[in-house]
């Protein structure tokens, strides 16, 4: 009875080390920052610059991919992507259990899931440097939105998007 029972807590051990393994599950210890760990500081217009360097970086990757992979402009993210941070997005949810997300930890979360690596150093440059550029380009989207609602005028009793 005993080597039964350890037959099926082996079994859902090696399944659950291949779900988190291929990156169907990501540990949120994974993606949050953990309490008391400092971020990487620089001049943000260092950062900005090393950022846009790196999105297009195919080494951060295992398998070959950049972040330009999935997200060359703006325009090439969810519709979350226009909430403000932290917020909602439903893969981080469904592999996570995480119900909002930051930009440090979205890109943290994309490089295991979408670049099938591992999570970068919570110190590191390139993760300060992505998270700035990630910054830079929603507050661009947010901006695009703001504009083209504002030009709906005043009348416009559409339900928001």
């Amino acid at each position: 009875m005993l080597s039964g029972a350890l037959a099926v807590l082996f079994a859902i051990a090696a399944g659950a080390a291949y779900l988190i393994a291929n990156g169907l599950i990501i540990l949120p210890g994974n993606v949050a920052r953990p309490d008391g760990r400092a971020s990487f500081a620089g001049a943000p217009e260092r950062l900005l610059e090393v950022g846009t360097a790196r999105h297009g970086d195919t080494s951060l990757s295992p398998i070959g991919r950049s972040c330009n992979t999935c997200h060359l402009d703006e325009d090439s993210y969810n519709a979350t992507f226009n909430q403000p941070y932290p917020h909602y997005v439903r893969s981080v949810r469904l592999k996570t259990g995480l119900s909002r997300i930051t930009a440090e930890e979205m890109v943290q979360f994309c490089m295991i899931s979408a670049m099938k690596g591992n999570p970068l150093p919570w110190d590191s440059e390139t993760l300060a440097a992505l998270t700035t550029f990630v910054l830079e380009r929603h507050k661009k989207a947010l901006t695009r939105k703001t504009s083209a609602n504002s030009s709906m005028g005043e009348t416009c009793s559409a339900p928001p998007g």
